[in-house]
C-alpha cells in the first residue's frame, strides 16, 4: 500500500510537470542599423554633427505632388541631420521622381531604388527640382543654401548607395561627399559661406 501511494504522488508530480507550459521566445525582428553623421571644412575650420551627440538624429522626409493620371506624380527625397536642442542642420533633398499614384501613394521599392542608382552624381538644382539641393543652418539660425549655377567650383556624389528593409520601413542609406558654395538668399545673394571636403553619411525613407 506505501508502495502503491509513493508511485500515485510520483505519476501526479510527472503529470503536473507534463502541463508546464514552455515559453516561447520569438525570433528577434530585423531592424535595419541606421546611422548619421556630417563632417566638414566650413570656411576653413573643422565642422561636425554626429548622430546623438547633442540630440542630433536623422531625419528622413518627402515631399509629393500627387496628380491624376495621365499626369505623373512626384515625390522629392529628403534627409537631414537635425536636433530638437541646437539650431544647426544640414539637409540633402534629391528630386523629383516621377510614379503613377493610382497604383500606390509611394513608388514602388524598384524605382525608389533605381531613382538613386540612376542619380550617383546629381547635378546642382533650385528647390532639388531635377538634382540634389543642400540647405544649411548655422548656430546663429541664418539659413544657407546651394543654387545651380554659382561661378565657383562644386561638386557633389554619392559614394555608397545601399538598400535596406526592416518592418518599420524601406531605406536608401548613403554617403554623399561634396564641395559647395552655400548663399544667403538665392534670389538676390549677398553673403555666402563655402563647405570644403564635406561628408554626409545618412539615410532616406520610401
Amino acid at each position: 500500500m506505501k508502495f502503491f501511494n509513493t508511485l500515485v504522488i510520483l505519476l501526479s508530480i510527472g503529470s503536473l510537470a507534463s502541463c508546464v507550459e514552455h515559453e516561447v521566445i520569438p525570433a528577434p525582428k530585423p531592424e535595419v542599423d541606421l546611422n548619421a553623421a556630417f563632417s566638414g571644412q566650413l570656411e576653413g575650420a573643422q565642422y561636425e554633427l554626429i548622430q546623438d551627440v547633442n540630440g542630433y538624429y536623422c531625419d528622413p522626409t518627402q515631399a509629393k505632388e500627387i496628380l491624376p493620371t495621365p499626369q505623373p506624380s512626384t515625390v522629392t527625397y529628403y534627409s537631414a541631420i537635425r536636433s530638437s536642442s541646437q539650431l544647426d542642420f544640414i539637409q540633402i533633398g534629391l528630386g523629383k521622381l516621377s510614379f503613377n499614384a493610382d497604383n500606390d501613394i509611394d513608388p514602388s521599392l524598384e524605382q525608389f531604388t533605381s531613382f538613386f542608382n540612376s542619380n550617383t552624381t546629381p547635378m546642382y538644382s533650385t528647390a532639388a527640382e531635377s538634382g540634389v539641393e543642400i540647405i544649411f543652418r548655422d548656430a546663429q539660425g541664418n539659413i544657407w543654401t546651394s543654387m545651380e549655377v554659382t561661378g565657383e567650383p562644386q561638386d557633389f556624389q554619392f559614394t555608397s548607395l545601399v538598400q535596406e528593409s526592416d518592418e518599420e520601413g524601406d531605406y536608401m542609406k548613403f554617403t554623399a561627399i561634396f564641395n559647395v558654395s552655400l548663399f544667403d538668399d538665392v534670389a538676390n545673394p549677398t553673403d555666402t559661406i563655402v563647405f570644403e571636403n564635406a561628408s554626409f553619411e545618412g539615410y532616406f525613407e520610401r
